[in-house]
């Protein structure tokens, strides 16, 4: 079926660039339309243009590339087109090869984005089809404005400058080697891929270790002497208080490691042998990712691309602390922001900020709370709203009536899957007839670590699982044969495993499930009626990522360790644990 809005401007520009007369133009486009056909090719049969002309007006051939982020983007190119023009037309230039421009775009068909950008460049265009997320990282990543402190010497006159009364500092004619000391503790957790890099006072030094993939690794060991210039090193950067060691303190700022642009949040606090900092590196790498690199197997994708397109109703992110939540909603506003909508979140804290996107903090401090800041929203004529975590009822109260009002609102929550987040929601004191006309979906999640795939080897179930035998025989009723495991290498620093991968589960609201609400059924009765209704649990899609070799047996067992106490002897079974 022919998309006649695109067809008009397609003949409309090769018009403009005297390709076509106007009789042509008019005499194509009136025959296409009779006949359902596509005006260009018509006038392309009829001999008044030809189909290399219309390539070049079209852009080229379209390229599907996956990510930027490992393609070599030319410095030269990036300056091509004002950067307010590449975030309109949502393009972003990669590289130029002799007179073309290869330009990234999340709708290579925008003919009209095309035209424009040639006719500022004067170059030809070949168009790459870039997802939007990539596209959203490429312009933050190289087109970024925000003030960054340089790890590298650019506050090292600062730390010269900490007096011996304040820091207690014996020595400070090494103060640089304290600035690259910091400098290289950051850069080694982005090397790692880690979310928190601690740095803890013991009593004659300082210990340094990385959590990668939701695990403490250790790092290093640092003498006492360094202890105090390199804690003040890190509050300078992070603008805090370098005189006060006895109260908690919070900060942030924004550098650049290992060719990344990081954001660090700096949390102190007093222990018995001094300050203890925790960095949160937020790296801007891991804001732009798709549901399907997320984890989340095509169905579900599907299920829940679908439930966002919803105009109103709440959907929930349930899950642990440390599940990812956080970064499933910002994939969400990122597929949300597509549209033309005002999107309106609160959140503590604000972890990136969206282009786009209005972004508040939640300042219970001074009475301007989550659920304030809903209220005020409504005030402001948002389309979708984002909670970054409802963890009361005041501020579920507020988002489930926000969503009963015509806005779709998302927001996160604590809970262990997606039925026990209803039942959470009703014991928080939200009226049943509100979650049951409001509530469209919940996505329960976690996170797992990945077999690394570079010393993946395979292993037969039966004598990886000899001590398991119920679970080795679940594995097999699976059809589940054999299993990956990692051996260790260099890549993944002997751990056998790389990177981690979400496991989830969707429960969307149907009238059974509703009426079950009203009902006040438990827990275990939404369970049953959402599974009996197609809802894949957990467990199931953990097993789905087994077989593919994406996660070993350790992350299942890990899942099913935490059932035990939730769901009882079914799983203690399984873990050799039955009575």
């Amino acid at each position: 079926m022919v998309d006649w809005e695109r067809e008009q401007e397609l003949v409309r520009l090769l018009h403009r660039q005297r390709h076509l007369t106007a009789d042509q133009a008019r005499e194509v486009y009136q025959e296409g339309v009779k006949a359902d056909r596509s005006a260009v090719e018509i006038a392309v049969a009829k001999g008044y243009l030809t189909q290399e002309q219309v390539d070049e007006v079209r852009g080229g051939p379209v390229r599907e590339v996956a990510s930027l982020r490992d393609m070599e983007v030319d410095p030269g190119a990036i300056g091509l087109i004002p950067r307010d023009m590449g975030r309109r037309l949502r393009a972003f230039p990669v590289r130029v090869r002799g007179d073309t421009l290869e330009l990234a775009m999340s709708d290579p068909d925008n003919i009209t984005a095309i035209d424009e950008v040639r006719r500022h460049t004067s170059l030809k265009i070949n168009p790459l089809h870039v997802a939007d997320p990539e596209i959203a990282w490429a312009m933050d990543t190289y087109w970024s404005d925000d003030e960054v402190v340089e790890l590298e010497g650019k506050v090292a006159p600062q730390v010269e400058g900490i007096s011996d009364e304040v820091d207690r500092i014996a020595d400070l004619s090494d103060a640089p080697a304290i600035v690259q000391l910091a400098s290289s503790i950051i850069t080694e957790g982005v090397r790692r891929s880690a979310s928190d890099v601690h740095v803890e006072s013991l009593r004659d030094g300082v210990a340094v270790r990385f959590r990668v993939d939701g695990v403490m690794e250790p790092g290093l060991e640092l003498p006492g002497t360094v202890k105090a210039a390199l804690l003040s090193r890190i509050k300078i950067m992070a603008s805090l208080d370098i005189a006060e060691s006895r109260q908690p303190q919070d900060g942030r700022f924004g550098t650049r490691a290992a060719g990344r642009r990081v954001d660090v949040r700096v949390a102190t606090r007093p222990t018995l042998h001094g300050e203890n900092i925790v960095l949160r590196l937020l790296d801007k790498t891991r804001l732009y990712v798709t549901f399907d690199q997320l984890g989340m197997s095509a169905p579900v994708r599907e299920q829940v691309e679908a439930t966002l397109q919803a105009t109103r109703g709440l959907v929930a992110v349930a899950g642990g602390t440390g599940s990812g939540k956080t970064t499933t909603l910002y994939a969400a506003l990122h597929f949300l922001r597509r549209r033309e909508v005002n999107i309106e979140t609160v959140e503590d804290p604000i972890e990136y900020q969206l282009e786009g996107v209005n972004q508040s903090t939640a300042r219970p401090d001074i009475d301007v709370g989550f659920p304030a800041h809903v209220r005020a929203i409504m005030r402001q004529d948002p389309d979708i709203i984002m909670v970054g975590e409802a963890r009361d009822h005041e501020t579920m109260d507020a988002s489930f009536r926000a969503a009963l009002t015509g806005h779709l609102v998302i927001t996160s929550m604590h809970a262990n899957d997606a039925p026990s987040a209803v039942t959470r929601i009703l014991q928080m004191g939200v009226e049943p007839y509100l979650v049951s006309s409001a509530l469209r979906a919940v996505i329960s999640q976690r996170l797992l670590r990945k077999v690394c795939p570079e010393c993946k080897v395979t292993r037969d179930v039966s004598e990886a699982l000899a001590e398991l035998p119920a679970l080795a025989k679940r594995l097999q009723e699976h059809r589940i044969a054999v299993i990956a495991e990692g051996e260790g290498c260099e890549r993944c620093r002997g751990t056998g495993y790389l990177g981690r991968t979400g496991i989830f589960e969707l429960m969307r609201l149907s009238p059974t499930l509703k009426a079950m609400v009203m009902e006040d059924a438990n827990e275990e009765a939404l369970r049953h009626a959402a599974i009996s209704e197609g809802m894949v649990p957990m467990n199931g899609d953990a097993m789905a990522k087994l077989r593919a070799g994406i996660i070993g047996v350790d992350g299942l067992l890990e899942l099913y360790a935490d059932q035990v106490t939730e769901y009882g002897r079914e799983f203690s079974d399984l873990l050799g644990r039955g009575q």
